[in-house]
């Protein structure tokens, strides 16, 4: 059985298009995004965060991996030779290169949104159910701005 660290009352998958790093045409990458999350820490106690993107998710509960398959079908498991690991990464539609987390969540990449006009980068997947993971995250300001676009929040 798996160990999840994580686990939210929902999900959301946001895509957004991305230059290749490989072979340089564009395509379409996909973050999982989280209205609240809980983590486990040291002792096994909760932990609250607030919105959030999943980073580096090396497993998922069956259910949210069948939304992925069939929503976001670039991403998939794949082996990183930067990170070193295995885990549901993005995936070029035109070459099939692992688009790697650091590439798509970092400075230069599409989750990385300066204001709210960036929002309209973004295409939203709203997925109706919780979510449990085996994964990091990251949050940032933007992530909150989110819940507006689901209609979560005033």
């Amino acid at each position: 059985m798996t160990d999840f660290n994580l686990q939210a009352p929902s999900f959301a998958l946001l895509q957004a298009p991305m230059v290749c790093w490989k072979c340089g045409l564009e395509t379409v990458v996909t973050a999982i995004w989280v209205p609240r999350l809980k983590e486990l820490d040291e002792e096994g106690e909760l932990e609250v965060a607030d919105a959030a993107v999943l980073q580096y998710v090396e497993s998922l509960d069956p259910a949210v991996a069948a939304v992925i398959v069939q929503d976001a079908p670039l991403m998939r498991v794949g082996q990183s030779q930067t990170a070193g690991v295995k885990y549901w990464a993005n995936h070029c539609s035109h070459c099939d290169a692992l688009q790697g987390d650091h590439h798509v969540m970092g400075v230069d990449g599409p989750f990385f949104l300066q204001s709210r006009d960036e929002l309209s980068s973004l295409t939203v997947h709203p997925a109706g159910m919780g979510l449990r993971a085996a994964a990091g995250y990251s949050e940032s300001g933007w992530m909150s701005w989110v819940s507006r676009l689901l209609g979560d929040s005033p």
